[in-house]
């Protein structure tokens, strides 16, 4: 990468950790959002994101073998100091003396072999148990429907809210452990936690253009909606490649079918035809889109076509044509429809060139609009005003329901993939 891609990489990740850029100037549109308890991301990153090595997925793919392990594991517990009335093996004389001289010929310390777990572990495991149900069950009621593990035979320890003593205590004796789940499971989840920097090796997009694109969305979510306490980042597996924001549903890479881009204006005729018989590559997935749960300022939502290094306005035109039409939107439905690039060959957008447009486009008709991305809360503040407002023509009106738009959604797009 170089020194602008990391730079972008590092506001993405900013993002992630709740944390206000200061890589870019941003015009205030609002009150400064109170600073978050902990990492929007973190509990997304140690329950969906993160993979662990012994289970080869995450852990909420892997509740079941998890539980299972921590039920054989606890059976194998073994003390490793027993009290004996006769001595046998190796006794703590040091132990047995201290119990006084009354006992010093009834019981005694005996040391067993180190078969199993230990105390300490044995501790680390059924706290560490506790601690991950609490975690989960705030994870899953942030996303809407509360989520309980049911630990089967393993009676995690009751208690209320754990120190970050306690869970450096648990995580240094699961490091220390032999034992695969303490090791790589117990140690490795608790580390987000206790190690923040972890946070910041968040891996992103690899390609330029894929992180440009991602900033974009990023740069936009923060003027569109308030920044979330729980962040469910963008994975294909759990979440689509979609990001939920209070009132904003975020699609980063949003497959396209061949049908839809097919039964567009751009191909009608025998262009169609000519697309299958000679195998040509059709547009395949929109960069960024974003869906309002109720009509702002007269518009569903937001298409984007993202443009990173010296491509121009003029680079993004085509793909937005046919990204406006192959899309599904409720009748009389609007979209602001963007070209975002990295470098612009002419003077960057200003409020009243948005202002302009806004004032001359009709009623039902998509507005288009081009800028760089550093121009991004320019655009936004003239389009909306203030980050919270939901005015203009419409505005009234709900935009397509959630699961309408799922369903839609479901009918017009495949699966999309980062």
């Amino acid at each position: 990468m170089n020194d602008s891609a990391d730079a972008w990489a590092d506001e993405i990740r900013d993002y992630l950790l709740g944390r206000l850029s200061s890589k870019t100037q941003m015009i205030c549109m609002a009150p400064e959002r109170a600073k978050l308890t902990h990492p929007p991301v973190r509990r997304w990153w140690t329950f969906e994101g993160k993979r662990y090595a012994s289970l080869g997925n995450s852990l909420a793919n892997s509740w079941d073998v998890v539980i299972r392990y921590a039920q054989q594991l606890e059976q194998t517990f073994n003390p490793r100091l027993q009290l004996n009335d006769r001595i046998e093996g190796v006794v703590d004389w040091p132990r047995t003396i201290s119990r006084g001289p009354l006992q010093l010929h009834s019981q005694y310390f005996v040391r067993s072999s180190s078969i199993g777990l230990d105390e300490d572990e044995r501790s680390a495991l059924r706290g560490w148990a506790a601690w991950i149900t609490h975690e989960w069950a705030e994870y899953t009621l942030a996303r809407g429907a509360e989520e309980r593990l049911e630990w089967r035979g393993f009676q995690p320890y009751p208690q209320g809210p754990v120190s970050v003593d306690r869970l450096r205590r648990w995580a240094h004796t699961a490091r220390r452990s032999r034992w695969t789940l303490l090791r790589d499971v117990v140690a490795e989840s608790l580390r987000p936690v206790l190690e923040p920097e972890e946070l910041d090796r968040i891996p992103l997009p690899a390609e330029r253009s894929r992180l440009f694109e991602l900033l974009c969305l990023v740069r936009i979510a923060i003027e569109l909606a308030p920044m979330p306490r729980e962040l469910r980042w963008l994975d294909r597996e759990s979440a689509s490649n979609t990001l939920r924001l209070d009132g904003v549903r975020c699609l980063y890479q949003q497959a396209l079918t061949r049908e839809s881009v097919l039964s567009t204006v751009e191909y009608q005729g025998s262009l169609a035809k000519a697309v299958q018989v000679f195998g040509v590559g059709l547009p395949e997935s929109i960069d960024v889109a974003f869906d309002f749960d109720v009509v702002r300022a007269g518009f569903d939502g937001i298409i984007i076509e993202a443009k990173s290094g010296n491509q121009t306005y003029r680079n993004a035109v085509a793909q937005l044509r046919i990204y406006r039409a192959a899309r599904p939107r409720r009748p009389e439905g609007r979209f602001l429809v963007w070209g975002v690039v990295e470098s612009p060959d002419r003077p960057d957008t200003t409020i009243e060139q948005v202002r302009e447009m806004l004032s001359t486009a009709g009623s039902a008709e998509d507005v288009w609009l081009f800028s760089s991305a550093d121009a991004i809360p320019v655009v936004l503040q003239a389009v909306f005003g203030d980050k919270q407002s939901v005015s203009g023509p419409g505005a009234s009106r709900p935009a397509v329901s959630e699961a309408s738009a799922v369903k839609a959604q479901s009918d017009a797009f495949t699966q999309s993939l980062i």
